[in-house]
């Protein structure tokens, strides 16, 4: 399908009259790749509102990887979104929002309250969710400023992160909207970070072959509607790398 995908990108580009697309009678499926933890935070109003718009149309989730970049080029994924630094040329990208981080800890952690100091946050224990495209920028800033945490368990992704904070005293310092998402429970709190973790933007990508197809423009709008103006920011304009 990927194959078909691009022979059509190239026909339209040719003839310069793209097919038009009908949301309310489409059948396609659309392929988006995305963390574990767009699963949680992104994904649910994402489907909500493709099946109001697009009730005919399907949705497959594919994990951000090393071949992502391959996938949008060749059509096997029509769009990603999450934080993917190294793209090349070829590839368009839209601001959604930017995230900080915050930490996690149980409602009853017996030591952090509404705040957590620096030292704190040195001698408790930690937990690391290493599939994380932002652990990198964690880990970056921790070392850039010495600071080496006491790391206790690491976990391949966000899934059953949230019972583990709830039932014990072991710290999570994850991206502000995961955060915010897992404490809507009330098992576990979010406190501020006492330390100093640079930022990062969330983005949606997609490949130039695929810029004019209705079809990847229906979904972008969805994507932009839904996501810009996240937690923290408002979203940029689409642009083209070089």
């Amino acid at each position: 399908i990927g194959e078909v995908r691009e022979v059509l990108a190239l026909l339209r580009g040719i003839t310069g009259k793209p097919l038009g697309f009908d949301a309310t009678s489409s059948r396609r499926v659309f392929r988006v790749a995305m963390t574990d933890a767009s699963h949680i935070t992104l994904l649910p109003p994402l489907l909500a509102r493709l099946r109001a718009d697009a009730p005919g149309a399907g949705l497959e989730i594919v994990p951000i990887s090393a071949a992502t970049g391959r996938a949008l080029e060749s059509g096997e994924a029509d769009l990603a979104i999450g934080y993917i630094p190294g793209l090349e040329a070829g590839f368009h990208e839209q601001v959604l929002y930017t995230q900080d981080f915050v930490c996690l800890v149980s409602a009853g952690h017996p030591r952090i309250g509404a705040t957590m100091t620096s030292r704190a946050y040195r001698d408790e224990a930690h937990v690391g969710i290493l599939s994380a495209a932002s652990y990198t920028t964690l880990q970056t800033s921790l070392a850039n400023q010495k600071i080496k945490r006491r790391v206790m368990l690491e976990l391949p992704g966000f899934l059953g992160l949230a019972t583990i904070v709830a039932g014990s005293d072991l710290i999570a310092t994850v991206p502000r909207h995961i955060g915010e998402t897992l404490a809507t429970s009330g098992a576990i709190r979010v406190v501020p970070c006492s330390i100093r973790i640079a930022g990062f933007t969330v983005k949606q990508y997609w490949h130039e072959r695929f810029h004019r197809d209705p079809a990847h423009r229906f979904l972008r709008s969805l994507c932009a509607e839904l996501y810009s103006g996240g937690p923290r920011s408002r979203g940029g304009g689409e642009r083209g790398r070089s």
